[in-house]
C-alpha cells in the first residue's frame, strides 16, 4: 500500500469537522508533528508520519490533507517550499521536495510566538541593548519622497532609571514604490549617538521594569492594548498596532506570551505566510490589513523557532513601505557617551 493509498484511507475512516473544531485539531496536528521531527541529517520517511497520524485526533486526517499539501496555501495562492532536503537528493529536484509544516491559521502562529523561548531577564540598572534595522517613509515636500534606512542600537534603562543612548547609522536610501530617489535625498554614511532619555508617563513607558507589571492574560494585556496613544475609526488596527510596537519591547516571558495571546483574539487578522524581513531573513508573517488606506502591518517570525524577527508594513498593492529588522537583544551594564540631539533639552 502506497503512502498516498494510505492516507486517502485513513481520512475516509474519520468524521468531517468545520469551525473552531477542525482549527484546535489542525493546531494540535501541527504541534505532535513538530515534536516530531528528525534531528538534521537523519533520514527518515512519510510511513511513520502516517502512523502517527492514525493515533492522533479524528480530525487530523483534515490537517493531514492541509499539511502535505505540497505549492499552494490554504487559499489556493502559491507558495515556496522552505522544507528540508531529503538526504541523497539534489536541492531543486523533484524528489527533494519534501513536505513542509506550515503553519495553517493566525492562531497557530501565535500560539508558537507565545511559547517561544528568548526573553531576556536584566537586572535593575542594567541596559537592554537592542540591534535593528528600519526603514520608513521620508517626505521632502516638493522635492518628493523616498524610503529611509538606518541601523539602530539603543541602549535602554531596564528601570527607566539612567539615561541611555541611541546609535543610528544611516544606510543608502531606497526609492518609495514607483518613484525615483530624489536627488537631495541623503547618501548614507552619517553616524550619530544620542541621548536616549527615561520616559515619564504611563503607558508611553516600554522598558522592561514597567513591562514586567503589565497583565499574563490575553484580556487584561487586550485592555492594556487600548490605553495606547492614538486611535481612529478602526479600532482593531488600532488594537493590533498597539501589540505590534509591545511586540518589540523587551518584557519577561509571561507578558510576551499574554501580549501575542492578546493580538490572536483580535477579529480580521489574517496568515500571510512565507515573507523576507528587513534584514534580508525568511519569515512567518501575520497580518492585520487597515480598512481606512487597505495598508496591512505585519508581525514577522523566524519560520522554526517562531521566535520575534520584526514587522513592516505594506501598501493596499503589496509594497512595502516600512520595516523593522530585531538582529539582536542583549544586555550591558552601561550604556556609551553620548551628546543631546539638536534643541533637545538635558534629561531630567
Amino acid at each position: 500500500m502506497n503512502d498516498m493509498r494510505q492516507l486517502r484511507e485513513f481520512r475516509g475512516e474519520l468524521p468531517e469537522l468545520s469551525g473552531p473544531a477542525l482549527t484546535e485539531a489542525e493546531r494540535s496536528f501541527v504541534t505532535m508533528l513538530r515534536q516530531e521531527r528528525p534531528a538534521p541529517g537523519r533520514r527518515t520517511s512519510r510511513r511513520p508520519l502516517l502512523a502517527a497520524a492514525g493515533l492522533a485526533t479524528a480530525a487530523a486526517g483534515v490537517a493531514v490533507a492541509v499539511l502535505l499539501s505540497t505549492g499552494t496555501t490554504p487559499g489556493g495562492a502559491p507558495t515556496t517550499t522552505t522544507g528540508r532536503t531529503a538526504p541523497g537528493s539534489a536541492p531543486g529536484s523533484a524528489s527533494a521536495a519534501a513536505p513542509t509544516l506550515r503553519p495553517v491559521s493566525v492562531a497557530e502562529v501565535l500560539d508558537l510566538a507565545a511559547a517561544a523561548p528568548g526573553a531576556l531577564t536584566p537586572a535593575p540598572g542594567q541596559f537592554v541593548v537592542t540591534e535593528s534595522l528600519v526603514s520608513d517613509v521620508a517626505e521632502l515636500g516638493a522635492g518628493g519622497r523616498y524610503l529611509y534606512r538606518m541601523k539602530r542600537t539603543t541602549w535602554s534603562s531596564s528601570d527607566n532609571s539612567r539615561p541611555g543612548a541611541v546609535r543610528t547609522e544611516q544606510l543608502a536610501p531606497r526609492p518609495y514604490p514607483g518613484e525615483p530617489v530624489p536627488a537631495d535625498a541623503p547618501a548614507g554614511g552619517t553616524v550619530e549617538v544620542r541621548v536616549l532619555c527615561p520616559v515619564k508617563g504611563g503607558a508611553a513607558r516600554q522598558d522592561y521594569a514597567f513591562n514586567a507589571t503589565l497583565p499574563t492574560d490575553a484580556q487584561g494585556m487586550l485592555a492594556y492594548f487600548a490605553r495606547f496613544p492614538g486611535g481612529g475609526a478602526d479600532k482593531n488596527s488600532y488594537l493590533w498596532k498597539a501589540g505590534t510596537e509591545l511586540a518589540a519591547a523587551p518584557m519577561p516571558q509571561a507578558q510576551r506570551a499574554a501580549v501575542f495571546q492578546a493580538l490572536k483574539r483580535i477579529p480580521g487578522a489574517q496568515l500571510v505566510g512565507d515573507v523576507t524581513d528587513a534584514a534580508g531573513r525568511p519569515g512567518t508573517a501575520v497580518g492585520y490589513r487597515d480598512a481606512r488606506d487597505g495598508s496591512r502591518r505585519d508581525l514577522i517570525f523566524d519560520p522554526v523557532t517562531f521566535a520575534y524577527l520584526g514587522s513592516r508594513t505594506v501598501t493596499a498593492g503589496g509594497a512595502e513601505v516600512a520595516a523593522s529588522a530585531q538582529l539582536s537583544v542583549t544586555v550591558a551594564a552601561d550604556a556609551p557617551a553620548a551628546a543631546l540631539a539638536p534643541k533637545q533639552q538635558a534629561c531630567a
